[in-house]
């Protein structure tokens, strides 16, 4: 019997989990996203995303899964707990393409946002994350990033994976928060 873990392409994933009419609480149970043993050797194991939630909602004609209540989705030391989560995919990549598959487009987190990465911590109401850009927006009164003892806290946290860019505005009492611990100096 052979057995794969939920990876990408995740489109391809999510489109044959509602073609075989299997029960959502299945998501985070092995499927068998392609049949050859090179595709799955193509696939390393960072790139597998692995998402648990109470429900799930797919919407293949509007190209977007949306996980529902208790969320957890990972991918290699990423972590995004939430209370939701909906998943948008770029098209198929042509007219003519009999495959269901999709690439990863923009994720939207809602609800009692934490997000782990690169040793960070990051909380909020809301947060998107746009891949191709890979810029993080982190949105709500008391949407903070905190790096060790470091913190920055505003209504508008935007980060730039890239190059590690952060971009902080205050919101409707304007004003940003931060809290650095100096390694050996300071303002003295």
């Amino acid at each position: 019997m052979k057995t794969c873990s939920f990876k990408l392409p995740f489109g391809l994933v999510l489109t044959t989990f509602f073609y075989l009419s299997l029960l959502p609480g299945l998501v985070g149970s092995c499927l068998a996203a392609a049949d050859s043993p090179q595709a799955n050797a193509a696939e390393p194991e960072a790139k597998k995303i692995q998402i648990t939630a109470e429900r799930l909602i797919s919407d293949t004609t509007n190209n977007t899964a949306e996980f529902i209540g208790n969320v957890s989705a990972s991918q290699g030391n990423t972590l995004i707990t939430a209370d939701n989560l909906k998943v948008f995919f770029a098209g198929k990549s042509g007219p003519d393409d009999a495959s269901p598959a999709q690439s990863l487009e923009k994720l939207v987190a809602a609800g009692n946002v934490e997000i782990k990465f690169d040793n960070r911590l990051a909380v909020a109401r809301q947060a998107v994350y746009i891949t191709a850009q890979r810029v993080l927006i982190l949105t709500g009164p008391g949407a903070s990033v905190t790096s060790g003892d470091n913190i920055i806290t505003g209504e508008t946290i935007t980060f730039y994976r890239e190059d590690g860019r952060f971009t902080v505005e205050g919101g409707s009492n304007g004003r940003v928060t931060a809290v650095i611990v100096p390694e050996e100096t300071g303002l003295e």
